[in-house]
């Protein structure tokens, strides 16, 4: 009797144990109405739906710095930040970051790019941007990311804010301006397209301005985290060739000490599972265009996916 009453406890302390353990984690993401947290939130869906074993929260965020402070600070696991942003905390950035650095995470992966568009009228006589000294140019938001990347691709042509005359508008008050033509040019970082320069577009026909392949080396060369991308013709009304315009990336960032096999499973089924996501962006995910840009070192797991699917990881994202 007492060897029968044994083996029933023993039974259903078995039938009692969870299958699997389920491994809890929080990603931070952006705000509601933008691409981090609609397309965060399908990742985290069909990562909580495959066979990993996962809970992924995406959580509503300040977005790119925020999530860089918090997964450093082991408040969320996984993050989504702007690869310039990344190269910023690596760097301890005095205006970013207030000189402090933030560098308890790796990459993940770049997802897709965001570009730096340099908006013209297609009948002006801006042809390059040496061509904007003078004249009436919306750099951005004040503090934004894209008032960042303006100035760095005004250096690249000698100018600085003092050879234009500045404005410092939001993506609508940019595409509202233009429209109204109170200003020549305007800046704009964000995925191709953009609904603000389609809209411009409509009333007033665009050019974007590329940059020279000595002036891509250049920006490259000083800040690692630029990409070329390639805007396909048509894209705008009046933007007639394909060009080619620096891009910076949308990037997964993970804690540093999160384990090595998760995130190589995390990262595998990103991309061979991308078609049970129905997010535009879901489609130009590449492992290839994944490695590109990134200014930290790629997480083991995630390095240890790419090589075996024969993608090459750069030297700036290899462990040191």
């Amino acid at each position: 009797m007492k060897r029968i009453l044994a083996l029933v406890f023993a039974l259903c302390l078995l039938t009692a144990l969870p299958a699997s353990a389920v491994t809890v984690l929080t990603m931070g993401t952006g705000g509601t109405a933008g691409t981090y947290y609609a397309f965060g939130s399908e990742i985290a869906t069909m990562w909580n739906r495959s066979d990993l074993d996962v809970e992924v929260t995406p959580l509503v965020t300040g977005a790119s710095k925020a999530n860089i402070v918090e997964v450093c600070d082991g408040g969320y696991q996984l993050g989504w930040s702007q690869n310039d942003t990344i190269f910023y905390a690596y760097n301890g950035d005095k205006d970013i970051f207030e000189g402090e650095k933030f560098d308890n995470f790796y990459a993940m992966a770049a997802l897709y790019p965001e570009a730096v568009h340099l908006v013209v009228a297609a009948d002006g006589d801006i042809k390059n941007i040496e061509d904007l000294k003078g004249k009436a140019v919306s750099i951005g938001a004040a503090g934004s990311g894209t008032s960042i990347n303006a100035l760095q691709i005004l250096e690249l042509a000698g100018l600085t804010t003092e050879d234009i005359k500045v404005q410092w508008l939001s993506f609508d008050e940019s595409s509202t301006a233009f429209q109204n033509m109170t200003i020549d040019a305007f800046f704009v970082t964000a995925g191709i397209p953009n609904t603000g320069i389609i809209s411009a577009a409509i009333k007033r026909p665009v050019r974007l301005i590329s940059l020279t392949d000595e002036q891509m080396a250049t920006l490259q060369e000083k800040y690692s985290f630029y990409v070329p991308v390639k805007v396909p013709a048509g894209t705008y009304e009046g933007q007639e060739p394909e060009v080619t315009i620096p891009s910076i990336t949308a990037t997964i960032i993970v804690a540093k000490d999160l384990d090595e096999e998760l995130v190589y499973n995390l990262t595998k089924a990103l991309f061979e599972k991308k078609g049970e996501m129905t997010h535009a962006k879901a489609q130009v995910l590449d492992p290839a265009f994944a490695v590109e840009g990134i200014p930290c070192p790629i997480h083991p797991g995630a390095a240890k996916y790419f090589t075996e699917v024969g993608v090459e990881i750069p030297e700036q994202s290899k462990l040191p």
